[in-house]
């Protein structure tokens, strides 16, 4: 049969029915869900506005394809359409109008707008939830709560009009019998086009054209295992590139995994999922860390899952590994021509000596190892010297700023500003924005200083907790007027805590002075 296109319009009523009836299913080579909760009220109001909205891509094909979710759990047979394009407004729609999978969107009829339900929305009788004024029975007890007269008959005619969006009719465009190559090319061409797509969106897309069914039954559940761990910023990607490694570890130069056969690619994927639990087992041991919120980059793992691949653990270095993995992130070592660096880092990698190589490529100048003060100097948008100050702080012990007992192993580990930000001139607030102005605590620690003076609250603290948190001790600096010269005392006391972790760590290296 001759692929054809198919154009019409479609109402949102069909779309989301057809979805959550598995008729039309999103395939493995589509990103995935991404929109953030707040596009959720403005996508509403749009539709509620008559605004156009972008059409759907579809396509149709005999072609056996996998789904990239599981709920819903898709029909089988020639009645499927396949989503290319559009996924992340018909997911949204749905959950909108069903208001219990993590997005309620509340409407105001007597101020004609929509937003995301919160504390306050529940307090105020004037909000009431789309998914109940689109619900045919809680509709009905809806409208027998108005109010009479003309405020009643306002909000009725508002609510009818927000019942209509069911009727609001999307265009869409279906390919009939296309390939599976073509189908996998429209949806890249179209996002590169439009909305850029991310280069792991792409890869994936790639991967799932030659191995069909390896993203949905693989790499999306460990994926989602990841995530659920708190280890989010180890993407598609990092876990591309070191399944590539472990496929093709011989390799001068990498090789992308939809140019490898499908026993080459599974193989290397079951050592990249054991390696991937190590590598986040001695994060956890050697960092005290559950989770990435303080480590920044998801590419500093990838070295590490590939020594973890290709090293047994009883020959595995783990302090020359974490010191690597300090200096890399102190260096920001990813930020700039990420590519090129992993490139260099997985070369080194395949040497006989994996971590001396590593190392060599995050010396300073005089071929040095550590950190000096002006590291420190950074914003909060610093990760990797807001990692670096954790390390520092955690040598010499760590405690809870407020409740003095040791940080290990928390699962929240937030900041905290030694100088207050309440303390200083609201046109010279951000700069307590710094590094050297941060100490960590844990989540459930209060930390309710407000605006009380860093002079009065420090004295409260023990000596133990302070020198733990590389707060200088002289109390003179105690004070706003004094912040430049408290942070420049506390840069100097970081960076003698971070390398005194480095010679612990490397104790065979030249460690900065």
């Amino acid at each position: 049969m001759d692929a054809s296109l198919d154009i019409r319009t479609l109402k949102i009523r069909q779309i989301i029915e057809d979805y959550r009836g598995g008729r039309l299913v999103v395939p493995e080579f589509q990103r995935e869900y991404v929109w953030k909760k707040s596009k959720a009220p403005h996508l509403i109001d749009s539709i509620y506005r008559s605004f156009p909205v972008s059409a759907l891509l579809l396509w149709s094909s005999e072609v056996d394809v996998q789904s990239r979710r599981r709920d819903p759990k898709p029909v089988r047979g020639r009645s499927i359409v396949w989503l290319i394009d559009g996924q992340q407004r018909v997911i949204t729609l749905s959950k909108i109008m069903s208001g219990d999978e993590g997005i309620q969107v509340v409407f105001n009829p007597d101020e004609d707008i929509f937003k995301l339900a919160n504390a306050a929305t529940a307090r105020d009788g004037s909000w009431f939830p789309v998914s109940d004024i689109l619900d045919d029975e809680l509709y009905r007890q809806l409208r027998k709560s108005l109010p009479d007269g003309n405020k009643g008959e306002r909000r009725e005619a508002k609510f009818e009009r927000v019942r209509r969006l069911l009727d609001y009719e999307i265009p869409a465009v279906q390919m009939n019998d296309f390939s599976f190559d073509q189908a996998v090319d429209a949806f890249t061409r179209i996002n590169t086009l439009g909305v850029k797509l991310k280069t792991e969106d792409i890869e994936s897309a790639r991967v799932a054209a030659r191995h069909t069914g390896f993203i949905a039954n693989e790499v999306a559940p460990f994926v989602a295992e990841l995530k659920r761990e708190g280890f989010s910023r180890l993407n598609v990607m990092h876990l591309f590139r070191a399944c590539a490694f472990i496929a093709m570890p011989d390799g001068r130069s990498r090789t992308p995994l939809h140019e490898l056969s499908r026993s080459e690619v599974a193989s290397a994927w079951n050592i990249t999922k054991r390696a991937t639990k190590e590598a986040i087992a001695l994060v956890r041991n050697e960092f005290g860390l559950v989770n990435m919120e303080i480590l920044w980059s998801g590419a500093l793992l990838v070295p590490v899952i590939a020594v973890c691949a290709s090293t047994g653990a009883r020959g595995r270095d783990p302090r020359g590994i974490a010191g690597w993995l300090a200096m890399a992130s102190l260096l920001h070592r990813y930020s700039k021509s990420s590519e090129t660096a992993l490139d260099q880092d997985l070369r080194a990698c395949r040497s006989d000596d994996p971590i001396g190589k590593l190392l060599t490529n995050v010396r300073r100048e005089a071929g040095t190892f550590g950190s000096i003060a002006s590291d420190f100097k950074g914003a909060l948008n610093d990760k990797g010297a807001l990692f670096a100050a954790y390390i520092a702080c955690r040598q010499v012990g760590l405690c809870d700023l407020f409740s003095g007992s040791q940080i290990m192993l928390q699962k929240n580990v937030d900041r905290h500003h030694i100088l207050p930000r309440a303390q200083f001139e609201e046109k010279y607030r951000s700069r307590a924005d710094t590094i050297a102005n941060i100490a960590f605590i844990t989540g459930e620690t209060n930390r309710a200083v407000g605006a009380a003076s860093p002079d009065v609250y420090l004295r409260r603290l023990k000596r133990e907790t302070l020198m733990s948190q590389c707060i200088p001790l002289d109390q003179s600096l105690w004070c706003v007027d004094k912040a430049e010269e408290f942070w420049e005392a506390r840069r100097k006391l970081l960076a003698t805590a971070f390398n005194g972790y480095l010679k612990k760590m490397l104790p065979n290296r030249r460690i900065v002075d």
